[in-house]
């Protein structure tokens, strides 16, 4: 292996995409690839036996053996001189946020990247800069932003148990019978957390929750 070269590691459930991304990387003469693999316990396995062979992990998250989070968790552990970047079809500023946070990820991208962004954020994670595409940087900015308003928002345990509910499709009467409250209770409530959340209606409120992880 040539020292000037960046050694590369991929883990995805999907050959075909992982042959994919080999082809991409290696018409460029700096990309090695030193290390594929389907299975996270196989890659493991592999990444131990090569040492500090590797300098860049491009992860998939959607792992069914050991999710990406998992793997990247460990790969922080017992690799931290390795570097991370995230290659998935769920663009999720929760998700990204906490990858970064607490797996110390470098780089978010989605799997619809074409070569040149992909080249682009290999070789500026490998010069020890982060790179997130600017639709991961967007929800890492929306998530953060719901974050600061749910901080100032307060529901009650019965008020998220009422929006579970509603999202369950049941009306304030059936609402009531099953939480052995009056309707008018139910309706009270309802007023509360409209006001708290500042939803004009159901589907407003209901997307303020999704988005806030309540349901």
């Amino acid at each position: 292996m040539s020292q000037n070269q960046i050694n590369i590691a991929i883990l995805d459930d999907h050959q075909i995409i992982i042959d994919g991304l080999k082809l991409l990387l290696e018409i460029d003469k700096s990309i090695n690839v030193v290390l594929e693999a389907t299975s996270g316990s196989f890659f493991m396995r592999k990444l131990t036996e090569m040492g500090r062979e590797v300098d860049i992990v491009l992860l998939d998250l959607m792992m069914p053996e050991i999710s990406g989070f998992e793997m990247a968790a460990m790969l922080k552990k017992d690799f931290p001189e390795i570097k991370i970047i995230v290659l998935s079809m769920n663009i999720d500023g929760k998700s990204i946020t906490e990858l970064k946070t607490k797996a110390g990820i470098k780089g978010f991208l989605s799997k619809s990247v074409d070569k040149n962004e992909l080249m682009t954020a290999i070789m500026t994670v490998n010069n020890g800069e982060e790179y997130f595409s600017e639709e991961a940087e967007r929800e890492i900015g929306n998530y953060e932003k719901i974050s600061k308003e749910l901080e100032q928002i307060t529901l009650t345990k019965r008020e998220i148990e009422i929006i579970r509910l509603i999202d369950n499709g049941l009306i304030n009467k059936e609402i009531a019978k099953k939480l052995f409250i009056s309707e008018q209770t139910v309706t009270t409530h309802r007023k509360s957390i409209l006001r708290k959340t500042g939803a004009h209606n159901v589907s407003t409120l209901l997307n303020f929750a999704r988005k806030a992880q309540i349901i």
